[in-house]
């Protein structure tokens, strides 16, 4: 028996109820071994104790106790005090809360098996969960697999509990690739068996940002970075970096990446291309190199639309002179 209850046993003996005013009341819904049975006995038997109401017993569970007949002044309860109207209402909300987190890709606090984070810190990197997971799928998507996955997580985010974000960035890479569903739980261990390497860097120092994301893919030889940050009250998630082209696109439920020579003329044919196969653009932002050589810089765009874009899209973009690469995905 640990050391702070064998110090609490029998606290409440024959000597402190004899300190008690007469006709006192006891409750017990914390340990049973707290109260000296035989001592509450002849305590209410004397008049001493007025009543006593008892939700825990030093055995449990039990059916044969001397107060459990014969005493009207006394209130047994099969170790559920807790389980009043308020307690029942709350329980059911924080369910509620806890499966509405996990549909929406938040962290889910009282997931069996994960990890206990503070409230504060949960709260804090909320936002950031689904960003890390998209983040991956885009980087894992550009590589063309995932054999490593670097996690780089830059500003205030360093200061915090990070393992929910790497747990995020391995649930977006590993995303249909598995027979199985992947989830916070499963993801690292479905890494491990893989053999995909995981490294997670943390710095506290960051530029243009309050915090950003950047994750790595490595496969085949290929590595692939992609950054991200969450912007404005809504916390919405921005794709700041890819294919080492910096540009700044909220991130929607379609996104085509485009890589190109920097010609002119290059976006309207992304534009037209998209529109011949119906579909609508819902943003654009276009990265490009320093032009250092005149004309031919290599430049990329990042499109959002209203529906995915077809591969046969992608595959007229690609036969088209000056088109190098052109991926898509709906996240």
């Amino acid at each position: 028996m640990p050391d702070e209850v064998c110090a609490t046993k029998d606290f409440l003996n024959e000597k402190a109820f004899a300190q008690m005013k007469d006709g006192v009341r006891i409750i017990n819904c914390a340990r049973g071994g707290l109260v000296d049975d035989l001592a509450l006995q002849a305590a209410l038997d004397s008049g001493k104790v007025a009543g006593a109401a008892l939700d825990v017993f030093k055995q449990e569970p039990i059916t044969e106790h001397p107060l459990f007949s014969g005493y009207d002044n006394v209130v047994v309860t099969p170790h559920l005090g807790a389980s009043t109207v308020e307690a029942q209402d709350r329980a059911g909300v924080q369910t509620a809360e806890q499966v509405l987190a996990a549909l929406t890709g938040q962290t889910v606090s009282t997931a069996v098996n994960l990890p206990a984070i503070s409230a504060e810190d949960r709260d804090f990197l909320g936002p950031y969960v689904p960003l890390c997971r998209d983040l991956a799928r885009i980087a894992v998507e550009l590589a063309g697999g995932v054999e490593s996955l670097e996690v780089d997580l830059l500003g205030g985010i360093a200061d915090r509990d990070t393992r929910p974000l790497v747990s995020a960035a391995l649930m977006g890479a590993l995303s249909g690739r598995t027979a199985e569903p992947v989830n916070e739980i499963n993801a690292s261990s479905f890494a491990s068996e893989r053999g995909i390497e995981v490294e997670e860097r943390s710095s506290t120092v960051v530029r243009d940002y309050t915090d950003m994301v950047r994750v790595t893919a490595t496969a085949g030889g290929v590595s692939v970075g992609v950054a991200g940050t969450v912007l404005g009250q809504r916390h919405r998630p921005h794709l700041l970096e890819a294919w080492g082209q910096r540009f700044n696109v909220q991130l929607e439920g379609n996104l085509t990446l485009v890589r190109y020579k920097d010609l002119p003329g290059m976006l309207g044919v992304i534009g037209t291309e998209l529109g011949r196969h119906g579909v609508n653009i819902v943003s654009a932002a276009v990265g490009r190199q320093p032009e250092e050589s005149g004309s031919g810089e290599q430049a990329a765009i990042a499109v959002t639309t209203d529906a995915p874009v077809p591969t046969e899209a992608l595959e007229a973009l690609l036969a088209q002179d000056g088109f190098e690469d052109a991926r898509t995905l709906s996240l």
